[in-house]
């Protein structure tokens, strides 16, 4: 995989939306490794729980502004004093399988918390307006035939999905008036250290290493992985890429992994934990219509120049080895 130098942030200021998050923490990581002074916007003020996963990641202390991304005065002021040259927009909501009752809250945590801080940055003077670069999802495409690619039209099939969508449409309709220098990046299935405990990889761990049995679908289904490391990085280089060249896409597939059976996956987990035969294939049902492959189609990332650089193999066992590390965060 590609081993390119990434472009340098020394001197810039980026700031991160829901940077106590999965990806906002690995995103501030990331910015300050190239050398960017970072700030954060978060519901509240740093908690004990993201401090300690920061802490895990080497990240060294960021500054953490307690704003309602809701209220787009609030945000402006926010960005009228810390003047970045950069936002990455990671708040938002991770609920993926929210009922029929929960659908307008959820379609809201994305939605209308991007349109909120659209606004605020469109406040800003143009001279002073920060180039924008938010993490999409495949779940965006939802029902829609294969292959993902970005003129594909969506067909989302829950409300995280139809949230996410409607907040990229938010972004593109500000590009497309030239009012704001932008690029959604739809991210593949990200997994990596500090996520949340209840998804596949983290729960697969977590449950590899208390030594319970794992239930699981057959695992036929093909899907692309991305490590989280590799996501961040991804979200600084189209930031770079966005505010210097006229012609950088404004929606873009992120790079994966190769495709891979969930159940292979499951077993590259496993192994190392000596929990192969913890996996119990087959005694989930699979869900009703989900399709056997999907994943985003990545040409036009890759005719750019644009590529994960973790193997998948790889970042398995850096996964492995922090849950190892960090027990605490399974609990």
């Amino acid at each position: 995989m590609s081993s390119a130098p990434r472009p340098s942030l020394a001197g810039r200021t980026v700031l991160i939306t829901g940077i106590q998050g999965f990806i906002g923490l690995h995103t501030a990581a990331a910015a300050q490794r190239r050398g960017a002074r970072v700030a954060g916007m978060d519901i509240a003020a740093e908690s004990a729980r993201a401090l300690r996963v920061r802490e895990s990641l080497d990240g060294p202390a960021v500054e953490v502004c307690a704003v309602d991304l809701l209220d787009p005065q609030a945000t402006l002021q926010i960005l009228r004093e810390l003047r970045p040259d950069v936002v990455v927009h990671c708040a938002g909501s991770i609920e993926r399988d929210a009922g029929t009752e929960d659908w307008s809250r959820v379609f809201a945590g994305n939605a209308a918390l991007t349109a909120s801080l659209v606004d605020a940055l469109l406040a800003v003077p143009g001279i002073e307006r920060p180039v924008l670069v938010m993490p999409g999802s495949q779940m965006e495409y939802g029902a829609a035939p294969m292959p993902w690619t970005e003129d594909q039209p969506c067909d989302p099939i829950n409300a995280y999905g139809a949230g996410k969508l409607a907040a990229t449409e938010c972004v593109m309709e500000a590009t497309r008036r030239d009012a704001l220098r932008a690029c959604v990046l739809r991210l593949p299935i990200v997994f990596g250290p500090g996520q949340p405990p209840a998804l596949f990889v983290p729960e697969l761990i977590g449950k590899a290493l208390r030594k319970e049995t794992i239930p699981m679908t057959e695992g036929k289904q093909r899907r692309a992985f991305l490590y989280v490391e590799d996501a961040a990085e991804l979200l600084l280089d189209a930031a770079a890429r966005a505010a210097r060249e006229d012609a950088f896409p404004p929606l873009l597939n992120a790079p994966a992994c190769p495709p891979v059976a969930i159940r292979e996956l499951a077993e590259l987990l496993a192994g190392p934990l000596d929990a192969t035969g913890l996996l119990r294939p087959g005694t989930l049902p699979t869900r009703p219509g989900e399709p056997l492959d999907a994943w985003p189609d990545t040409a036009l990332a890759a005719s750019l120049g644009i590529r994960a650089r973790t193997p998948l193999a790889e970042a398995l066992r850096k996964t492995v080895r922090w849950y190892e590390a960090n027990p605490w965060f399974l609990s």
